[in-house]
């Protein structure tokens, strides 16, 4: 009966998962037929694959303004720097939280775990407005810094946790050894700190690359990214499904890569402390 059970189990296990990966199965298998078959309905089983719409997605050779290269370059840019900035600022922010002692600390910390329930939404016409009067639309710093704002509570507040986590006792063994405050953060609790900084790094990194709202309204061409270059695949004249799930699949592709190479970090950080 317990073998039965657990054989139930497991075919239902795949029977989920097959149905969540089934719409990047198709988005694949739509990607790599041709343009005629792509687009007959019903939908073509038999055909020969080919790689003719990555190869004119990449050099641009659609109905879009841009290379897609190009646009994936402006996405790995800001999805670069929004991580960095925000790991920059939110490190020190976190062990802050964590280990000092100062006057409204508990409310400082409620007030940034607030503030990740705020919709980015709301925000746009406000930042449209101050990009169109600073002269920064259609750069890199206007998609930057809101970015690394929505991402920051994030950081801060899950490596205040993983901070928390960590022996004070190191802490202190150090401070007796002479480390000042600025060593101690760089050369142990960073360290140790790893596994949940690589966590948040590719939380953050996701959220920045997936993001089309700001994208879509604070840029033009200059610094245009893949979210929406996607978009472009649709218009009056329909939509070039070939060519869009091919850039679609290969918007996917560099965050599904990572998130698999460093899928043991991620695991070790979003579940560090979870067992004593």
């Amino acid at each position: 009966m317990k073998r039965i059970t657990a054989i139930l189990l497991r075919v239902a296990v795949w029977m989920v998962l097959l149905g969540v990966l089934f719409p990047i199965l198709w988005m694949v298998l739509t990607s790599i037929k041709p343009t005629d078959v792509s687009q007959a309905l019903p939908p073509v089983w038999d055909f020969t694959p080919t790689l003719a719409n990555y190869v004119n997605v990449l050099t641009g050779h659609t109905y879009t303004s841009q290379a897609f290269s190009i646009l994936l370059l402006h996405s790995a840019v800001v999805t670069a720097a929004c991580t960095l900035l925000a790991l920059t600022v939110g490190v020190p922010a976190a062990y802050a939280l964590a280990r000092l002692r100062f006057r409204a600390k508990r409310a400082t910390a409620m007030w940034i775990l607030s503030t990740i329930m705020f919709p980015p939404a709301v925000s746009v016409i406000p930042v449209f407005i101050f990009a169109g009067r600073l002269h920064l639309m259609d750069t890199y710093p206007v998609l930057i810094i809101p970015y690394a704002a929505f991402a920051l509570p994030m950081v801060i507040w899950m490596l205040r946790s993983y901070i928390k986590q960590i022996p004070i006792e190191i802490e202190e063994a150090a401070m007796v050894d002479g480390a000042s405050r600025l060593a101690l953060i760089r050369r142990v609790v960073v360290p140790l700190l790893m596994p949940g900084i690589v966590a948040a790094a590719l939380l953050s990194a996701i959220l920045s690359w997936n993001e089309f709202l700001f994208a879509l309204a604070l840029t033009r061409s200059n610094v245009e990214t893949a979210p929406v270059g996607i978009n472009e695949f649709t218009s009056m004249y329909g939509t070039q499904w070939g060519e869009l799930t091919a850039a679609a699949t290969v918007t996917v592709a560099p965050i599904l890569a990572m998130t698999m190479i460093l899928r043991r970090r991620l695991v070790a950080g979003l579940t560090f402390g979870a067992v004593k």
